[in-house]
């Protein structure tokens, strides 16, 4: 299905489960897309949820925009969910999909029922945080693109995850190199650390621990920063924690999400 959104771009996307289940809104990665959240769509339906999950802009099957901004993808969000015939809507956001789905929050509110925040931040603070971000948008300027696909496939088959490898083996081959380039630079400039009091939303901050000190601790100030809200890391996760431990992630996620208030 699409959504032609108010600036002229196409959203793909699918849902799954009967409407009446309890809805969520699943906002996949930088490079990745809906097919990301294979383990999640197969098994949540049967358990009461209501799956909406969509190709962000420049990813999957979405139009590949003029220029690339995570408000808009925001915006789109908020859109999205009203063409679904949704008022509010619970979010899980992974990742470069945990930026846009701080972004909803603040900027729409009333959208957001709960929020799940993985493997994400809210801003850098430290120059070691501004050092490994301007190196990733310096490897990507680069390398050529066969050699930075085979770093993060030897990544993933490092910890034992051949399919996480191979999926975005695949993904990052098919995505147009410029854009994702400029998808980087934009995560780099992301810093809403001074708007975090703006969320309402009970808030979940997962972060798995398999790529160190750094992430988790940028992970733990988000959730420092918002009313209301829970940390919990995840052992032997990592961007993204919901294909690296699954089974640990979706049960944290289903319980925050059918506790008290939806």
């Amino acid at each position: 299905m699409d959504l032609h959104t108010s600036d002229g771009q196409t959203i793909f996307y699918e849902t799954y489960g009967d409407r009446d289940g309890l809805p969520v809104l699943l906002l996949h990665g930088l490079g990745a897309e809906h097919q990301m959240w294979g383990p999640q769509f197969s098994s949540y339906p049967s358990q009461g949820f209501f799956l909406i999950v969509p190709d962000l802009r420049g990813h999957g099957l979405s139009s590949i925009p003029p220029r690339f901004t995570l408000q808009d993808c925001a915006r789109d969000m908020a859109e999205l969910t009203g063409k679904v015939g949704l008022e509010r809507c619970n979010v899980v956001g992974v990742s470069m999909g945990g930026l846009v789905a701080q972004l909803l929050a603040c900027d729409f509110p009333g959208v957001v029922g709960k929020l799940v925040v993985v493997d994400s931040f809210s801003g850098v603070s430290t120059w070691g945080e501004r050092i490994n971000g301007w190196l990733a948008s310096l490897l990507l300027a680069v390398l050529p693109t066969w050699l930075q696909t085979r770093l993060l496939v030897a990544t993933y088959s490092r910890m034992g995850q051949p399919i996480v490898a191979a999926y975005f083996e695949q993904q990052l081959g098919r995505m147009d190199r410029p854009l994702l380039r400029e998808m980087r630079r934009e995560i780099n400039r992301f810093d809403i650390l001074s708007r975090l009091y703006e969320i309402r939303s009970p808030t979940l901050v997962l972060a798995g621990d398999r790529f160190g000190r750094t992430a988790v601790n940028m992970a733990r100030r988000t959730a420092a920063g918002i009313d209301r809200s829970q940390f919990t890391i995840l052992p032997g996760g990592g961007d993204p924690s919901n294909l690296l431990v699954p089974t640990a992630f979706d049960e944290a996620v289903q319980t925050f999400l059918r506790r008290g208030p939806r």
